[in-house]
């Protein structure tokens, strides 16, 4: 085992060029999206002061304050925010594709992952939308008969325990749908890029997974489990870091910077691990 995770993490680790390429590209969209809500926030604040306050850390009253006071700045933002989300999720589709098609081909050029993006775009796209309708209709099938039930949870439960353990049991199994969903999808593209029909690829990636449904759900859990290392990691350092002067500016962005790498790094050590020739 320990030396496939080895063989995975090679594999990932020669898609620098490509990691850091969508890195860049998700860094235009935060930095276009903060120079928006920073011009929106001078506008709005104008010389006050209020916001010197975030400087000794997170402070919930000065945003709820904020969103009071200045509602038709929040709604603006929010508004520019929804349509860099849309953006950003076609793009991210595109971003995918290549990373996908490159890892399946074991090619790590960014002409290879340029190529396997136009190509692939539009039936990843078929995909993505599959499974977000997918998830979305699990979860309600989850949690909209059990907020119905529930009713009022005083009256509804004998004690706060047993509806923390039950809400405890329905995240979990939300949790490991979403991941088995999640497979899927994976596996599907990968089906799309061995140049299978969009349909056929569905039904082979779901037959794959009941083929040998143990290995891919333990893929599974073993991605989500460092998705929550690394952000417990990321909050462990950040956490009530302040922005007290220039240098502790600095130090929070480099420190961002890197989790962000890494995460793209994670994604593709995920699609590694779900790839046949692996």
């Amino acid at each position: 085992m320990i030396k496939s995770i080895k063989n995975i993490s090679s594999s990932s680790t020669k898609q620098w060029r490509n990691i850091l390429l969508i890195y860049f590209i998700q860094l235009i969209f935060a930095v276009f999206l903060a120079i928006f809500t920073y011009r929106k926030l001078e506008i709005g604040l104008g010389n006050s002061l209020e916001l010197d306050r975030l400087t000794q850390g997170f402070d919930r009253t000065v945003f709820s304050d904020f969103i009071n006071q200045f509602p038709e700045i929040v709604e603006a933002i929010q508004n520019r925010f929804s349509w860099l989300i849309l953006v950003f999720l076609i793009v991210s589709i595109f971003l995918h594709a290549g990373l996908l098609g490159n890892i399946k081909k074991q090619k790590y050029a960014i002409s290879d992952f340029l190529k396997s993006g136009i190509k692939y775009f539009l039936k990843f796209m078929g995909v993505a939308i599959v499974a977000i309708i997918k998830t979305i209709a699990i979860l309600a099938l989850i949690w909209i008969p059990f907020t119905k039930w529930i009713g009022d949870p005083l009256q509804t439960f004998h004690s706060d325990k047993t509806f923390i353990l039950t809400a405890i049991a329905l995240v979990t199994l939300s949790v490991l749908l979403v991941i088995i969903i999640w497979i899927w999808s994976v596996l599907t593209r990968y089906e799309i890029i061995e140049e299978i029909g969009f349909i056929e690829s569905a039904k082979s990636a779901w037959k794959d997974i009941r083929k040998s449904f143990i290995k891919y759900f333990t893929v599974g859990i073993f991605i989500f489990l460092l998705h929550i290392l690394l952000t417990w990691l990321y909050t462990l350092v950040v956490d009530d870091w302040g922005a007290a002067s220039w240098f502790c500016v600095l130090g929070l962005i480099l420190i961002q910077q890197i989790f962000s790498v890494l995460r793209i790094w994670l994604r593709a050590f995920a699609y590694a691990s779900l790839s046949n020739k692996i």
